[in-house]
């Protein structure tokens, strides 16, 4: 299962994010990329806060006995950043499901 730069809201049950594990096939991999925090500014006048969306070490602490985290770091990005945006980092998450 590959999530990249999708804003999955944090939820007080987790209720999508664990629809999304489920999704992962015993053996499978989890995939999640996301915009470094550090590179992201709330804008409340349009609503947005990067700190409502999970990110994945959000995800990497939710994850139980059955998930072996195999990467979970941030990253700088090798290429130019999209015109109009400043991101310079990445998040990312490795996860496998055992069997």
């Amino acid at each position: 299962m590959s999530v990249q730069y999708f804003p999955l809201s944090i939820q007080p049950d987790h209720t999508a994010l664990r629809g999304l594990l489920n999704a992962v096939a015993p053996g499978g991999i989890l995939l999640f990329a996301s915009h470094d925090l550090a590179d992201l500014s709330p804008r409340p006048e349009q609503g947005f806060d990067p700190g409502d969306y999970y990110q994945p070490d959000d995800i990497a602490k939710l994850l139980d006995h059955d998930w072996t985290v195999l990467i979970n770091e941030t990253r700088p990005r090798t290429a130019p950043a999209p015109a109009g945006t400043h991101h310079t980092h990445d998040t990312v998450l490795r996860a496998q499901r055992s069997l």
